[in-house]
């Protein structure tokens, strides 16, 4: 598929938002807003490549916002991978921003709310199944909203490969698609390795075994059973010194533990994810729906039904 979409022939007052509904449609639905709708002009270029879609865009000044409005009326799993090639952004998500200029990449990610303020002369975006990358690396979620190994070869490579893919003419191969995306994929695989060895490498061994206890404890709060001794065992440490450490940070993990169960399940209930409180509940550990309730409303001074009904 090879799509060609330009504002050129579209009237001056129905630019953005023909150009707005087109890039939702065949990327990530989200609110866009553009400071001067009146001296708009856009082009956008879109291929398959297997499961992947390859985008270029080139557009003034734009911010394009996904929100949990946006998560519970368009659900949508899939990564986007963005190589601008000239021009700059700011993208934020899960609590971080990062400054995008020429030959940066970044990953965000469409199952959570992203903003991106965008001034793209030209940026390369692929669209990635959700299954499709973290098959190959799970943690990838946990990368969004960072330069992907900045300055590494893998970097460097993983950006000659999206511009070459761009510009490619395959000839309706499916298989050699295939190939391509796959291969393409494998790369951007070693590049967030790359970046998670990076970020594991600067830190501290205390601070190393407080981040994997962390990330650990984020991956099975669902474990109702789950306790110092088990996380201590997952880090091959003793519960003493696992207590040490987060005490280095003024808590203990049990206390880490239930606060995280607590902001995952707000986050559920907040975000639209979850249609009953039970199930906010018990996906997060919690047995007693009684007791949920009583320190979700100590937490944050309303009751989850109120929440949810909210939402």
């Amino acid at each position: 598929m090879h799509i060609d979409y330009s504002t050129d022939t579209v009237d001056d007052a129905q630019r953005f938002a023909y150009w707005s509904d087109v890039v939702c449609q065949h990327l990530i639905p989200a609110k866009s807003v553009v400071p001067d709708r009146q001296h708009f002009n856009a082009r956008f270029r879109l291929r398959s490549l297997g499961k992947l879609a390859l985008a270029e865009m080139s557009s003034p000044r734009h911010v394009w916002e996904r929100d949990a409005q946006h998560l519970r009326s368009g659900p949508n799993e899939d990564f986007m991978l963005s190589l601008m090639v000239s021009g700059h952004g700011v993208l934020s998500q899960s609590g971080r921003e990062v400054v995008q200029r020429n030959v940066d990449i970044v990953l965000y990610d469409a199952a959570r709310p992203f903003s991106f303020d965008l001034a793209p002369e030209s940026t390369l975006l692929v669209r990635i199944p959700r299954r499709q990358l973290l098959c190959r690396f799970p943690e990838a979620h946990n990368l969004t909203a960072m330069h992907l190994a900045e300055g590494h070869p893998t970097a460097r490579l993983l950006g000659h490969m999206i511009r070459e893919a761009a510009n490619l003419e395959l000839s309706g191969s499916e298989a050699m698609e295939a190939s391509l995306a796959g291969s393409m994929l494998d790369m951007l695989s070693a590049v967030l390795q790359v970046q998670s060895d990076g970020a594991e490498a600067a830190l501290s061994s205390h601070a190393q075994l407080y981040q994997r206890t962390r990330e650990y404890i984020a991956a099975h709060l669902d474990d109702c059973e789950l306790d110092v001794e088990q996380m201590a065992a997952a880090q091959h440490v003793s519960a003493r010194t696992l207590a040490r450490v987060f005490a280095e940070h003024g808590s203990t993990p049990i206390q880490h533990l239930w606060k995280q169960r607590l902001e995952a399940s707000h986050a559920a209930l907040s975000e639209g994810r979850v249609r009953q409180v039970t199930q906010a509940a018990f996906q997060h550990g919690f047995s007693d729906l009684s007791h949920f309730c009583r320190v979700f409303k100590k937490a944050y001074g309303v009751t989850p039904q109120t929440l949810l009904r909210r939402h």
